[in-house]
Protein backbone atom coordinates (compact mmCIF):
# COMPACT_ATOMS: atom_id res chain seq x y z
CA UNK A 1 0.00 0.00 0.00
CA UNK A 2 2.78 2.58 0.55
CA UNK A 3 4.89 1.62 -2.51
CA UNK A 4 4.34 3.06 -5.93
CA UNK A 5 2.95 0.20 -7.89
CA UNK A 6 0.76 0.50 -10.83
CA UNK A 7 1.32 -2.48 -12.57
CA UNK A 8 1.86 -6.53 -11.51
CA UNK A 9 3.79 -9.34 -13.71
CA UNK A 10 2.24 -12.56 -12.02
CA UNK A 11 4.00 -15.89 -13.54
CA UNK A 12 4.02 -19.17 -12.55
CA UNK A 13 6.57 -21.27 -14.49
CA UNK A 14 5.29 -24.11 -16.19
CA UNK A 15 6.50 -27.39 -15.53
CA UNK A 16 9.35 -25.76 -13.31
CA UNK A 17 9.66 -28.79 -11.28
CA UNK A 18 10.20 -31.57 -14.00
CA UNK A 19 12.67 -29.10 -16.08
CA UNK A 20 15.24 -27.67 -13.47
CA UNK A 21 18.75 -28.78 -15.27
CA UNK A 22 21.08 -31.25 -12.48
CA UNK A 23 24.25 -29.57 -13.96
CA UNK A 24 22.82 -26.14 -13.47
CA UNK A 25 21.84 -26.56 -9.89
CA UNK A 26 25.13 -28.50 -8.68
CA UNK A 27 26.84 -25.33 -10.53
CA UNK A 28 24.44 -23.30 -8.35
CA UNK A 29 24.80 -25.18 -5.07
CA UNK A 30 29.01 -25.12 -5.68
CA UNK A 31 28.80 -21.79 -5.50
CA UNK A 32 27.90 -21.73 -1.70
CA UNK A 33 28.88 -24.67 -0.60
CA UNK A 34 31.63 -26.46 -0.20
CA UNK A 35 31.39 -30.06 2.03
CA UNK A 36 31.57 -32.40 -0.87
CA UNK A 37 29.56 -35.07 0.91
CA UNK A 38 26.33 -32.33 1.22
CA UNK A 39 26.78 -32.10 -2.58
CA UNK A 40 26.99 -36.12 -3.68
CA UNK A 41 24.04 -36.39 -1.51
CA UNK A 42 22.00 -33.85 -2.99
CA UNK A 43 23.26 -35.14 -6.37
CA UNK A 44 21.57 -38.58 -5.00
CA UNK A 45 18.17 -36.90 -4.40
CA UNK A 46 18.08 -35.24 -7.53
CA UNK A 47 19.31 -38.16 -9.47
CA UNK A 48 16.47 -40.97 -7.30
CA UNK A 49 14.05 -40.78 -9.81
CA UNK A 50 10.31 -40.57 -8.89
CA UNK A 51 7.61 -43.46 -8.29
CA UNK A 52 4.40 -43.29 -9.65
CA UNK A 53 1.90 -46.44 -9.62
CA UNK A 54 4.15 -48.41 -7.97
CA UNK A 55 7.03 -48.05 -11.41
CA UNK A 56 10.39 -45.76 -10.90
CA UNK A 57 11.04 -43.39 -13.36
CA UNK A 58 14.77 -42.36 -13.71
CA UNK A 59 15.25 -38.39 -13.47
CA UNK A 60 18.13 -36.92 -15.68
CA UNK A 61 16.39 -33.25 -14.90
CA UNK A 62 13.95 -32.00 -12.52
CA UNK A 63 13.42 -31.90 -8.87
CA UNK A 64 10.66 -34.47 -7.34
CA UNK A 65 8.00 -32.22 -6.81
CA UNK A 66 6.71 -33.10 -3.05
CA UNK A 67 10.37 -34.29 -2.48
CA UNK A 68 12.09 -32.49 1.16
CA UNK A 69 14.06 -30.74 -0.90
CA UNK A 70 13.00 -29.50 -3.60
CA UNK A 71 11.40 -26.35 -2.41
CA UNK A 72 14.90 -25.52 -1.10
CA UNK A 73 16.22 -26.47 -4.21
CA UNK A 74 14.00 -24.18 -6.47
CA UNK A 75 14.46 -21.25 -4.64
CA UNK A 76 18.27 -21.68 -4.59
CA UNK A 77 18.10 -21.96 -8.47
CA UNK A 78 15.32 -19.45 -9.40
CA UNK A 79 17.58 -17.10 -6.90
CA UNK A 80 20.53 -16.99 -9.42
CA UNK A 81 17.91 -17.06 -12.27
CA UNK A 82 15.34 -14.33 -10.92
CA UNK A 83 16.72 -12.61 -7.78
CA UNK A 84 19.83 -12.01 -9.26
CA UNK A 85 18.49 -10.62 -12.48
CA UNK A 86 15.87 -8.42 -11.24
CA UNK A 87 19.06 -6.66 -8.77
CA UNK A 88 21.76 -6.26 -10.74
CA UNK A 89 20.29 -5.96 -14.63
CA UNK A 90 16.36 -4.63 -14.43
CA UNK A 91 16.71 -2.99 -11.22
CA UNK A 92 19.84 -0.65 -12.40
CA UNK A 93 17.87 -0.23 -15.42
CA UNK A 94 14.34 1.28 -14.73
CA UNK A 95 13.77 4.52 -13.08
CA UNK A 96 10.58 3.84 -11.54
CA UNK A 97 9.63 1.21 -8.43
CA UNK A 98 10.57 -2.61 -9.06
CA UNK A 99 10.64 -5.47 -6.63
CA UNK A 100 10.21 -9.81 -6.70
CA UNK A 101 7.93 -11.62 -4.77
CA UNK A 102 9.31 -15.23 -5.48
CA UNK A 103 8.22 -18.69 -3.76
CA UNK A 104 9.21 -22.13 -5.53
CA UNK A 105 7.98 -21.83 -9.12
CA UNK A 106 5.29 -18.54 -8.46
CA UNK A 107 6.49 -14.85 -8.57
CA UNK A 108 5.16 -11.73 -9.09
CA UNK A 109 6.96 -8.74 -10.06
CA UNK A 110 5.78 -5.22 -8.73
CA UNK A 111 6.59 -2.25 -11.46
CA UNK A 112 5.78 0.93 -11.16
CA UNK A 113 5.14 2.23 -14.70
CA UNK A 114 3.62 0.48 -17.59
CA UNK A 115 6.20 0.97 -20.35
CA UNK A 116 8.71 -0.65 -18.20
CA UNK A 117 5.98 -3.73 -17.47
CA UNK A 118 6.50 -4.29 -20.95
CA UNK A 119 10.19 -4.15 -20.71
CA UNK A 120 10.64 -6.34 -17.97
CA UNK A 121 7.91 -8.58 -19.96
CA UNK A 122 9.57 -9.19 -23.16
CA UNK A 123 12.90 -9.61 -21.12
CA UNK A 124 11.49 -11.84 -18.84
CA UNK A 125 9.98 -14.38 -21.75
CA UNK A 126 13.96 -14.41 -23.19
CA UNK A 127 15.18 -15.07 -20.31
CA UNK A 128 12.94 -18.08 -18.87
CA UNK A 129 12.90 -19.37 -22.42
CA UNK A 130 17.35 -19.64 -22.27
CA UNK A 131 16.66 -21.89 -19.11
CA UNK A 132 15.44 -25.14 -21.06
CA UNK A 133 12.31 -25.26 -19.40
Amino acid sequence: MTKPINHIIDADIRSFFDNVDHDWMMRMLEEKIADKNLLKIIKRFLKAGVMEAGKLYQTEEGTPQGGILSLTLSNIYLHYILDLWIEKIIKKSTQGYVELLCYCDDFVILVQYKKETEKILKELEERLKMQIW
